[in-house]
């Protein structure tokens, strides 16, 4: 058989595909992660926003706390009509990160570089261009260069994470479905003190960009972004050549020393591939899914799409689950795709109305806004993204019985053994029972339950009790912490003994009161064989013939 140069290969070293390496690394997989370019190039705010959830997966590779100390939290959504404020949405806090934390994409990049050139199990090589690619039924070969020279890379499977003008998704033919928008809008960040609270600012029909949107995001440093829908006709060099363009920031800023950092034009896409696997080659990202900036979903969804993926290839990598386990990697994450297209598809219709009907009654909306609240509502200035929840996943069973079940496991806050603690700093490492209890005798009860089932998928458990309550009585091998019952988020427990099956990327994927229901749970979610020796989630015969490993 051909040696294989590293199990997982991974094609992009943006955000998605060092996340994608980090946790393969996490898991105990070693990658190769190539990338076309001579190292890490700024763009700007690109990417400039990151959902505290997805910091949360971050955090779990060492790679979190920087970025959250240097970027800037807001919890503030603020929209305007015609220079007046219609709504100010406040996010919840959560115990751990803030909800979203403005910072560019180039630093998040910088810290995860540095974070997997740390990484033993991570090879990261800069400035190798894909020149093709072929799979067979034990892994994908790929050709890439370095200038004049190309060499052949062996892998197990292959993660595509080389962006909306993806190399291999054009090598393997793969359909790109959607569309681009004609609308053309402007980025400029600019440095300056702003009388400005740091939170967003959405504009319908300012003063400052008539009859069009305008959105303000602060970022670190005293940089502020700044989006324009343009008109047809605009020319920006030639804004730039003969002053209109320092006139088309100072009508926003007015009279405040500023000094330009970034410029950009762009149109936005809205398109998704028809499939997330295409044999042992797996999408992620803005190879897999191109959104437009409305609610700051793509990054977030293509961190997400790293974090599903990984960990299935490491069940597959220990021999705990088949091929068929990347099946659910396309239907959880193109399922996320669709909401997120669904989302930013309604959002543009407002914003851009695509005929003159549509763009009467907005009109009219928004002179209704000012003054009643039905219209106001009916404002679309983009839902912020949020994590999917995985209700009609094969690994998910009786998602329909509980509303949690399928989603990314509410934070909590503990006390453990070393003072106070974080439940989601608990979760991350593999698949984690998670054992909510009024007293240590009912917790040990279940506990005996989970344990006793015959399994192959190894599992930690973490045992939740009421603040002040004893532990004697419960088995060795146990994490416990306490919490005060009004701080666990609503729908963990009703007060009775219970269990939940946390996923490895945070997801929560079964429940129970009965300790022997845990083993079945188990085997479901990692997609391990039952005992029987039948696989676990259904197969797709025509992708998968003849490509166990």
């Amino acid at each position: 058989m051909t040696a294989f140069d590293a199990p997982v290969g991974i094609v992009g070293a943006g955000p998605v595909g060092l996340v994608a390496a980090l946790r393969l690394a996490d898991f105990g997989v070693p990658s190769i992660v190539l990338d076309s370019k001579p190292g890490l190039v700024k763009q700007g705010s690109k990417a400039c926003l990151i959902q505290g959830d997805v910091l949360e997966i971050l955090d779990k590779s060492g790679c979190a706390t920087p970025i959250d100390d240097e970027g800037v939290t807001w919890r503030v959504a603020r929209t305007y009509v015609a220079d007046e404020e219609i709504r100010a949405v406040e996010y919840p806090s959560a115990p751990g990160y803030g909800p979203f934390v403005n910072i560019s994409q180039f630093r998040i990049e910088q810290v995860l570089a540095e974070r997997a050139a740390a990484e033993p199990l991570i090879d990261l090589r800069w400035g190798h261009r894909v020149a093709g690619v072929t799979q067979d039924a034990d892994g994908v070969t790929l050709t890439a260069g370095t200038g004049d020279e190309e060499r052949a890379l062996r892998f197990r499977h292959l993660v595509a994470c080389d962006g909306v003008r993806s190399t291999l998704r054009e090598l393997l033919g793969v359909e790109w479905t959607g569309y681009t928008h004609k609308d053309r809008f402007l980025i400029t960040d600019i440095k300056a003190e702003l009388p400005l609270a740091k939170e967003r600012h959405f504009h319908y029909n300012p003063s400052f960009n008539p009859g069009r949107q305008l959105v303000m995001h602060p970022q670190p440093d005293d940089i502020w972004r700044i989006d324009w829908q343009l008109p047809p006709d605009a020319d920006i060099d030639a804004e730039r050549a003969d002053g209109r363009f320092d006139a088309r920031v100072r009508a926003v800023i007015g009279d405040v020393p500023y000094e330009i950092d970034w410029v950009s034009t762009y149109r936005f896409h809205q398109r998704v591939v028809a499939r997330l696997r295409v044999g042992r080659v797996l999408f992620a990202g803005d190879a897999a899914h191109a959104l437009p900036p409305y609610g700051s979903r793509g990054m977030n969804s293509g961190i997400q799409d790293a974090d599903n993926l990984a960990w299935k290839l490491a069940q597959i990598r220990r021999g705990q689950a088949g091929e068929e386990l990347l099946e659910t990697y396309h239907s959880e994450r193109y399922a996320a795709a669709r909401e997120n297209l669904a989302v930013t598809e309604a959002t543009i219709r407002f914003m851009v109305p695509p005929h003159p009907l549509r763009r009467w009654a907005r009109s009219a909306l928004l002179k209704l806004s000012k003054v009643l609240p039905f219209a106001e509502r009916r404002v679309n200035s983009g839902r912020m993204a949020e994590p999917y929840t995985y209700r009609d996943s094969p690994l998910v069973p009786g998602a329909d019985r509980h509303p949690l079940l399928g989603a990314f496991a509410p934070d909590a806050r503990l006390t453990g053994p070393t003072g106070p603690a974080r439940l989601r700093r608990l979760l991350g490492g593999g698949f984690v029972g998670l054992v909510l209890a009024p007293d240590a005798r009912s917790a040990a009860r279940l506990v005996a339950g989970i344990r006793s089932g015959d399994r192959t998928v190894s599992t930690e458990t973490v045992v939740v009790l009421p603040t002040g309550s004893a532990t004697d009585g419960l088995p060795d091998g146990l994490t416990v912490v306490h919490a005060d019952p009004a701080d666990l988020p609503s729908g963990y427990t009703d007060g009775s003994a219970v269990w939940w099956l946390v996923r490895p990327d945070g997801h929560l994927a079964a429940r129970s009161g009965h300790g022997a229901d845990f083993a079945s749970a188990l085997r479901t979610a990692a997609g391990a064989p039952g005992p029987d020796g039948d696989s676990g989630p259904q197969r797709d015969a025509t992708l998968l013939e003849g490509t166990q490993i």
